[in-house]
């Protein structure tokens, strides 16, 4: 545990360092500022309006983050060379994959907790404190996140970061989709068509099952029932692409 500790930590560090991760949570904070002048300028429910654009940023800017820093966490170890340092000591392959999903998982937790925060004291000072719906859905979002950097992890011990952000994106996109998928494929007279829909459906993820911002948006009833199955659902598919994603990285030739 001490040798994953120490790839997490280090991880982490690197992360919070990178150009990419201050510059995303830059632009981040000024989206969730910017939906103040929304305010001023919408026509209709204006206090919507603003949680609506706020939780929004949190959502796509956390999921950048997890996507970009995700792809490289591999090629960054192969372009500086380190990583024939690291696997020349006694630290399994497994142990280093792990040690970097969970140190990406430590930054992108840090990366919710601020926007969360800046949110919060601009939601509080222009409409009063968040419900507990708000940080329920940020708890089913990181969850989503987690997911979302298990995927670019597989994909960044097995290819380039190049073909590894393509991949990812491609989940990305299809995992926000799935229902659409679903649909089209039981509406679709082709039954080739309704195989394909059906197999991506339940091999690739749902990130909808982790969508509260409905609700957080609206201020409606916590759906507990949809939260204890996104736990679920998101913490043994998660589980299952790093454990894919370490026996990939065991196979792969880094000479």
């Amino acid at each position: 545990m001490s040798r994953i500790h120490a790839v997490a930590l280090n991880t982490f560090r690197e992360a919070v360092r990178d150009r990419i991760f201050t510059s995303i949570l830059f632009f981040a904070g000024a989206f969730i500022l910017a939906s103040l002048a929304l305010q001023e300028v919408t026509i209709g429910d204006q206090a919507k309006v603003v949680r609506s654009v706020g939780q929004g940023s949190i959502d796509i800017f956390g999921s950048i983050v997890a996507m970009f820093l995700g792809v490289s966490i591999v090629w960054k170890e192969l372009d500086k060379r380190t990583i024939y340092t690291i696997l020349s000591k006694p630290l399994p392959r497994w142990q280093f994959i792990l040690g970097k999903y969970a140190g990406l998982l430590v930054t992108v937790a840090v990366e919710l907790l601020i926007l969360g925060l800046v949110y919060i004291v601009l939601l509080t000072t222009m409409q009063g404190f968040p419900p507990a719906v708000f940080f329920v859905s940020l708890g089913t979002l990181f969850l989503e996140l987690m997911l979302l950097t298990a995927w670019a992890t597989l994909f960044s011990a097995s290819s380039s970061p190049t073909t590894a952000t393509a991949f990812t994106l491609s989940v990305f996109v299809i995992g926000h989709l799935a229902d659409d998928i679903w649909l089209y494929g039981s509406q679709a007279e082709s039954e080739v068509a309704q195989a394909i829909a059906r197999a991506l459906y339940w091999v690739l993820p749902n990130f909808e099952v982790f969508s509260l911002r409905t609700e957080a948006v609206h201020e409606l009833p916590i759906p507990w029932a949809q939260v204890g199955g996104s736990l679920v659902y998101g913490l043994a598919y998660s589980a299952a692409v790093v454990c894919i994603a370490m026996f990939v990285f065991q196979r792969r030739d880094v000479k």
